[in-house]
């Protein structure tokens, strides 16, 4: 997020030095602050620490991708796929020079700089060695407009200063330009999706999780009486239920086999950093506890707060049993998804060891061919592949 927050600072900055206006550099902060989404996998994000990175376009691909078809995002699409195009052309974007979005050659400008700075040497101390690189490289990889105007913007020592400091992030929200917007529950979910597209990627035997786990969630509320504001609300948090799993190595969420007690054990944090990470940003909901609670169980013996009964209200339990329904639907490395016989045995064991509320397990089986016509739009429909490919585009 360090980087995010750094490139978002310097993209920023050059936007207003190259005239850009309000609106543009409230895109172009979009974009910089989710420029790497593509970049799923841990190897993807070690690789693209490397200056020199050999072939960046995949992430690129995948972060346009995620963000198209997503209204709040559609705008930044393609700044996005570019973000790494060279300005002299070769690109499988077909794209070069002034051809390319300028909001994509700010951003990758300024990704490369972030990249170059090292955390074990004053900042101060590296400008010079930073600017000679980026210098060599105008006119071939960098927009030598762009260049020149980085190298006078950087002579205050305040901008180079900003990306190291303490104060980042308060630094960061002095440049973005100030937007009234409405939080409406069609937002939270276009937020939510882009979230939950980020965290599936990262296998492709969850493709449709987080949106399996929302579209049982939400139907569940609606089964069990609950108000209609809480069923859209519940669609978000089950979006967002696992965004903790981006801190967990796609190595274990893979793994064809049970799990070591130190793997489980990294698993388990999961559910702690999607509530910690979304507590704070929407405390005025409780999506973070619908969302952070869902391995927690009703005789306490969940993790990782050890929850109890009367300390999970409705929706709460909803997301547990949303949660493992749709993990038992799905094929994962190590099985084939399950029949309605086989998860049900599955489901009422854990209801009978005190893991999940009985009457809404009764509630899912008693609707079971409303649940295989949803899974049925997750897997065939037109839900089962939301990212429009870049077919025109040439990715080898």
């Amino acid at each position: 997020m360090r980087h995010h927050q750094r490139v978002s600072i310097m993209s920023l900055g050059l936007g207003q030095a190259a005239g850009l206006g309000q609106d543009a550099l409230f895109d172009l902060f979009k974009a910089a602050i989710i420029h790497d989404a593509g970049a799923v996998t841990w190897q993807e994000k070690l690789a693209l620490e490397n200056f020199d990175t050999a072939n960046p376009w995949p992430h690129c691909r995948q972060g346009y991708q995620l963000t198209s078809g997503i209204p709040t995002f559609e705008s930044v699409a393609e700044t996005i796929l570019s973000h790494h195009d060279h300005w002299v052309g070769g690109n499988p974007s077909g794209l070069s020079r002034s051809e390319i979005p300028l909001s994509s050659r700010i951003i990758h400008l300024v990704d490369r700089v972030d990249v170059l700075i090292r955390d074990e040497v004053y900042i101060l101390e590296q400008r010079r060695e930073i600017l000679q690189r980026i210098r060599n490289l105008s006119g071939q990889i960098f927009d030598p407009d762009l260049v020149d105007l980085f190298s006078d913007l950087t002579r205050n020592e305040g901008f180079w200063l900003n990306l190291v400091s303490p104060w980042t992030y308060n630094s960061l929200l002095q440049l973005v330009p100030f937007r009234w917007i409405r939080v409406t529950s069609e937002r939270l979910l276009e937020l939510a999706e882009l979230f939950a597209r980020v965290v599936d990627a990262k296998s492709p035997f969850t493709y449709r999780h987080s949106c399996g786990v929302a579209a049982t969630a939400k139907f569940l509320a609606q089964k069990a009486g609950l108000p209609p504001k809480e069923w859209a609300l519940l669609e978000v948090a089950g979006l967002l239920h696992d965004l903790g799993k981006l801190a967990v190595p796609e190595e274990i969420i893979e793994k064809p086999g049970a799990l070591t007690r130190t793997e489980m054990n990294l698993v388990k944090q999961h559910t702690y950093h999607t509530y910690w990470v979304l507590k704070p940003m929407l405390a005025k909901y409780p999506l973070a506890e619908w969302a952070a609670f869902h391995h927690e169980r009703l005789d306490g013996r969940g993790y990782p707060f050890r929850k109890v009964k009367n300390e999970l209200d409705v929706s709460s339990r909803i997301m547990a049993v949303a949660d493992i329904y749709t993990a038992l639907r799905e094929d994962r490395p190590y099985r084939q998804g399950l029949t309605w016989t086989e998860l049900e045995g599955v489901i009422r064991k854990k209801v009978l060891s005190g893991a999940l509320d009985p009457e809404l397990a009764d509630l899912l089986f008693e609707n079971r061919r409303d649940l295989d016509e949803s899974w049925a739009e997750l897997t065939y429909g037109k839900r089962a592949d939301h990212r429009p490919l870049a077919a025109k585009i040439n990715w080898q």
